[in-house]
C-alpha cells in the first residue's frame, strides 16, 4: 500500500466467512466492496487494504508505525465477518484481539466504522467498546457509512434495492478489486475469485435452522440475472477472471415459486439458467462455481431440480460443489433444531447430483458433486446420534455414491447442549479412516492428470509474507529441496503438495502420485530432462534417492562431452546410458526434447 500524503478513508477488509459469503483471499467479499462502492459513488477518496497487509506492515514498521497511520485518516470502515470456523491457508481473518488494538491505536476525532456478522457476535458476546465517534453495524455497513457521510450522524441503515445495484456495480472496479493482491497482473493473474451476491434471506426464513444466521436475513430478496451480469461484466474490465456465486443459500431456490406460501418453494428452472448462461457468454470468464443446495427442496421438486442441475453441470467449471446442510441424520435432533431436510430427503437430491455430475472435466475434476455438512452439540443430541451418522454415510457409500468433502464442526453460539467427546472424537475418526480415506482415492486416482494448479506455499499449509519474496517466486527456486503446495481455483479445492519447491503464484499441471488424509501428493508433468533436479526425480515413483543421483551424474557427464547439445535425446535414452530400466508409466513425467 503506497504511503499518502493527505487524510483518506482507510477501508480495512478484514474479510468475512459466512454460510453462504465467502470473503478470505483468493476470495474477494461482496460486503467490502459495496463499501468501497459506496465512497467511490460519493467520489471520495480512500486506500483499500487487507488485515494480512497490515499485519505484514506493522510487524515490518513497528506499532508506532501503526498509530502514525491512523492519524493521517479521515475515517476507518472495516468489515469482520468470519462465523463460520475455517482454517485458511491464503489468509487469517480479522480477531477480536486485532480489534481492539486498532480501536485503541485510533485517535478519538477519527471516525470509525465496524461492522460484518463478527462483529455483531461479539456484542452479543458482551463487547461493548466505548469509545467517542465508533460504531458497531448491526444493519447494512455500506448503507450505514452512507448515511454518516450524508448527514454526520451515525444510524442503523438498510440499503434500498437502488443502492444495492449501485454499490455493487461501483464496487466491482473499485480498489478492493484492482488494489487486491490477489488480483495479479496482466503479465501474471492471480486466483482471485470474486465472490458475486445473488440473493439474501433463505427461503426457510420463518422456521430456519436455529444455529444458523441466514434465516434471520429474512425473506430472500433476488438480484436479477441482468442486474448481476452487468456487474460481473465491470468486475472483468477491472481484470477479474474467476466467479463464485455466493449469497445463496440455495441455489436451487433463487427466484423460486411459493416462497411466501409452501414449506417447499418449487425451484424455477428459467431464471438460474438465464443467469449462468449470461455469464458464461463473456470470455474473459474463467472459472465459475456455485454456492450451497437445500436437499430437502430438491428432493421434493425432481422435475425442476433436474433441469436446474443440468444447466449447472452445462455452464460451471468442473470442481464444483453444492454443500448440502444435512446436520444431523437424527431425527431428535432434526426437530429440536428445526433442520431443512432429513436422510431420505438428502440420498434423493445426492443421488440427482451424482447422476449427471460425476463425469470428469477439462481439469480432471468431477463436474459437479455434493458436499456433506455435520453439526456436532445440536439440542437433541446423544450417543445414538453419532452413529446415526456414521450409518447414513456407509448407506450412501454402498450405493457408490460420491461426496466432494465432508464437513464435521461444533456449533457456535449460546443455547446448545455439550458435546459428548469421546462419541465425537470417534465418529470423527471413523468418518477419516471408512468414509473420507476411499473417496479421496475414487475422487482422485492415482494416476490422473490435474491441471492449473496455482501454487501458493513452501514448506508449510500457511502462507507467509516471506512467501512473496523472490527467493519464493523466482524460476531460480524451481526443483530445490522442500514441499509445495498449491491448489486448483474454485470452491473447496484439493490441497496439493509436490515434494520439491515449484515458483509460488505459478501454475502447472500434475499427475496424482499419492493420497494424505485430506489432501493428495503430485509430480508436475512435462518436465524438461536437461534442466530436472535430483529432487524433482525423486519424487516420480519408483525412482529413489540413489536413482535419481546416478541419472543426474550421467547427464552431467554426458553434457561435459556435447555442451550445447541436449544430452540425451529423450528420457528413455537418458535411462538407457545410466543403465536404469525404463517404465513407460514415467513418459508423462518428461517433455520431449
Amino acid at each position: 500500500m503506497v504511503e499518502q500524503t493527505s487524510p483518506k478513508w482507510l477501508i480495512l477488509d478484514g474479510y468475512e466467512d459466512e454460510p453462504a459469503a465467502f470473503g478470505v483471499p483468493p476470495y474477494v467479499g461482496f460486503h467490502i466492496r459495496y463499501l468501497c462502492g459506496v465512497l467511490e459513488q460519493a467520489n471520495i477518496d480512500y486506500d483499500y487494504i487487507t488485515i494480512d497487509q497490515w499485519r505484514d506492515l506493522v510487524r515490518t514498521n513497528g506499532d508506532s508505525w501503526a498509530r502514525n497511520r491512523l492519524s493521517n485518516i479521515e475515517g476507518i470502515a472495516c468489515i469482520a465477518g468470519a462465523v463460520v470456523p475455517g482454517r485458511y491457508l491464503r489468509g487469517t481473518p480479522l480477531s477480536l484481539k486485532e480489534t481492539r488494538t486498532l480501536i485503541s491505536n485510533l485517535p478519538m476525532n477519527v471516525p470509525a466504522l465496524f461492522g460484518g456478522w463478527a462483529i455483531r457476535g461479539w456484542r452479543q458476546q458482551g463487547w461493548t467498546p466505548l469509545r467517542k465517534n465508533l460504531f458497531l453495524a448491526v444493519q447494512d455497513t455500506d448503507a450505514t457509512l452512507h448515511t454518516y457521510l450524508q448527514s454526520g450522524e451515525w444510524k442503523h441503515t438498510r440499503r434500498t434495492a437502488e443502492q444495492w445495484t449501485q454499490w455493487a456495480q461501483a464496487g466491482a472496479r473499485s480498489k478492493s478489486v484492482t488494489d487486491h493482491p490477489d488480483l495479479g497482473t496482466e503479465e501474471k493473474k492471480g486466483p482471485l475469485t470474486y465472490e458475486v451476491e445473488v440473493y439474501q434471506g433463505c427461503v426457510r426464513y420463518k422456521r430456519g435452522c436455529k444455529f444458523c444466521i441466514e434465516p434471520k436475513k429474512g425473506i430472500p430478496i433476488w438480484r436479477t440475472p441482468e442486474d448481476i451480469i452487468e456487474e460481473v461484466r465491470l468486475a472483468h474490465d477491472a481484470g477479474v477472471q474467476h466467479v463464485r456465486l455466493g449469497g445463496m443459500t440455495d441455489t436451487y431456490t433463487y427466484m423460486a415459486e411459493g416462497v411466501q406460501e409452501l414449506e417447499y418453494p418449487v425451484p424455477n428452472p428459467e431464471p438460474i439458467a438465464q443467469l449462468l448462461h449470461g455469464l458464461r457468454e463473456d470470455e474473459r470468464l474463467g472459472i465459475l462455481h456455485t454456492d450451497n443446495g437445500n436437499p430437502s427442496i430438491i428432493a421434493q421438486n425432481l422435475e425442476e431440480s433436474e433441469e436446474i442441475t443440468k444447466t449447472l453441470v452445462e455452464t460451471l467449471s468442473d470442481g464444483a460443489v453444492l454443500s448440502f446442510g444435512l446436520e444431523s441424520a437424527d431425527p431428535s435432533v432434526h426437530e429440536a433444531n428445526w433442520l431443512n431436510c432429513d436422510p431420505a430427503q438428502l440420498k434423493s437430491a445426492i443421488r440427482l447430483i451424482n447422476k449427471y455430475g460425476r463425469e470428469r472435466g477439462e481439469r480432471g475434476l468431477p463436474k459437479l458433486l455434493p458436499g456433506l455438512n455435520f453439526i456436532a452439540g445440536l439440542n437433541g443430541e446423544s450417543a445414538a446420534t453419532y452413529q446415526m451418522n456414521l450409518d447414513l454415510l456407509h448407506e450412501i457409500r454402498r450405493e457408490g455414491l460420491l461426496l466432494r468433502r465432508i464437513n464435521i464442526r461444533q456449533v457456535e453460539g449460546e443455547g446448545f447442549q455439550e458435546i459428548p467427546q469421546k462419541e465425537f472424537n470417534m465418529f470423527k475418526t471413523n468418518v477419516r479412516d471408512t468414509i473420507d480415506g476411499p473417496l479421496l482415492e475414487e475422487l482422485f486416482p492415482m494416476g490422473e492428470v490435474l491441471s492449473d494448479v496455482h501454487w501458493e506455499t513452501h514448506d508449510g499449509r500457511t502462507r507467509l509474507a516471506t512467501h512473496q519474496t523472490e527467493a519464493h517466486t523466482a524460476e531460480s527456486c524451481r526443483g530445490k529441496a522442500g514441499i509445495t503446495f498449491g491448489r486448483q481455483i474454485g470452491a473447496y479445492p484439493i490441497l496439493i503438495g509436490v515434494e520439491y519447491h515449484i515458483p509460488l503464484e505459478s501454475q502447472s499441471d500434475v499427475v496424482i502420485t499419492g493420497h494424505g488424509a485430506r489432501s493428495i501428493t503430485g509430480v508436475e508433468i512435462n518436465l524438461h530432462p536437461e534442466k530436472m533436479t535430483q529432487k524433482q526425480l525423486e519424487a516420480i515413483p519408483g525412482i529413489g534417492e540413489k536413482t535419481a543421483w546416478k541419472l543426474i551424474t550421467q547427464r552431467a557427464k554426458q553434457k561435459r562431452k556435447v555442451r550445447d547439445e541436449p544430452a540425451f535425446e529423450n528420457a528413455e535414452a537418458w535411462f538407457k546410458a545410466t543403465s536404469i530400466d525404463w517404465d513407460e508409466k514415467y513418459s508423462c513425467y518428461f517433455q520431449n526434447n
